[in-house]
């Protein structure tokens, strides 16, 4: 009886929540009274219900995937980078407040009160990350917004500590916890894939946030970029208030995407350092894409290609634009990878490699050469 109310919830929640939906429950050990992922005392003692905001620090959270697409976090941080105040403008959508109305050079992201939105935070509370309380009443999950609030985690003035604000969706308080497992299983509401495609164990999910515990899918890293390219959210009015979170009609839509182009291409054959050798990747991703045929079913989806948005031919103008501007999210990805890269590599392997792409490019160019000088037959 109980395992039949806790699959009509989720079942519920697929009908009512607008949000990407993906949640996970917590294994022994983080059902422990002494989990670092759990919510403050004062919050457990007030007790938390649905429709709460709740502010947190980044560490109160438990991921419920294991994967990211790094590149999709590169791009924000090669934008803060370049744009300061996009930063704060990120932390005051995320965090309901529209965006920043003004902030200086000792605004923190650690501190709330040191910069300013544009309205008061959680005002928006459509735009905030939403959260699930475990069954023991104060491990919160999180449900959306994986990418920005690791992202917020790995900037280099972040960290554990950042204060978000978070809305309570589903308070599963008291229920058992095998029951929720496999209701939520049954609902096909839980990424448990690694970046193998292989299937882990709930157990198995990260503790805590961040590119050092969620491995990356590069695959999901081309399918973030292709989005208008090769394919599109199927529901063209699909809401999207908070553009980082980006919520989808169908959950996990780019993830199944990335599962199907892992059998379809091996991404080890494309160095991601490389801009042309990135560029090459994307390419071959979106043709994979639009000549699937459109009843192909997709991965473990249990849907059509066509059911998942993908296009007839690749957007080239789009594609181009991509790959062309500087301040596009794969230009700035891409300038944040090869500034990392170049810092974390030293100067003699640096200098080795970039005589090495010299060589080729030349032994290239001398080829394409000869052959146009060669008398035709």
């Amino acid at each position: 009886m109980r395992l039949h109310r806790i699959a009509c919830f989720f079942a519920l929640f697929l009908s009512s929540v607008f949000t990407s939906p993906a949640f996970a429950a917590q294994d022994e050990n983080a059902t422990s009274e002494t989990s670092s992922q759990a919510v403050s005392d004062d919050n457990v003692k007030k007790g938390i219900n649905v429709g709460d905001v709740l502010t947190v620090k980044l560490d109160e959270i438990l991921p419920t995937q294991p994967v990211l697409a790094y590149d999709r976090i590169f791009a924000s941080l090669g934008r803060y980078e370049a744009r300061p105040a996009q930063l704060f403008d990120d932390l005051c959508l995320t965090n309901g407040g529209q965006g920043i109305q003004s902030w200086n050079d000792d605004s923190k992201p650690t501190d709330l009160e040191s910069y300013h939105c544009k309205k008061p935070l959680g005002s928006q509370e459509e735009a905030l990350p939403t959260v699930l309380v475990a069954p023991d009443g104060k491990t919160l999950y999180l449900l959306s917004g994986h990418h920005i609030l690791s992202t917020f985690w790995d900037m280099p003035n972040g960290g554990t500590s950042v204060p978000v604000l978070v809305k309570v969706t589903h308070n599963l308080a008291g229920d058992d916890i095998d029951e929720v497992w496999d209701a939520m299983k049954q609902a096909g509401q839980i990424w448990l894939f690694n970046t193998r495609g292989e299937q882990i164990k709930p157990s198995d999910l990260p503790q805590y946030l961040g590119m050092k515990q969620l491995k990356h899918d590069k695959y999901l890293s081309l399918v973030f970029f292709l989005r208008n390219i090769a394919y599109s959210d199927p529901d063209k009015d699909y809401p999207t208030v908070n553009p980082l979170i980006r919520p989808m009609s169908i959950p996990y839509l780019q993830y199944y995407w990335a599962q199907y182009l892992q059998k379809k291409m091996k991404i080890s054959q494309f160095d991601l350092n490389n801009p042309e050798s990135y560029t090459e990747a994307l390419k071959k991703a979106a043709d994979i894409i639009v000549n699937t045929p459109a009843d192909e079913e997709i991965a473990s989806s249990g849907k059509t290609a066509k059911a998942l948005g993908k296009f007839d031919e690749v957007n080239a103008k789009v594609l181009d634009s991509l790959l062309s501007r500087p301040s596009s999210s794969w230009g700035y990805a891409m300038a944040y990878r090869l500034r990392v890269k170049e810092e974390s590599t030293p100067k003699r392997v640096l200098e080795e490699r970039k005589a090495k792409e010299a060589a080729e490019k030349a032994k290239k160019e001398k080829t394409s050469e000869t052959q146009k000088s060669a008398p035709a037959n």
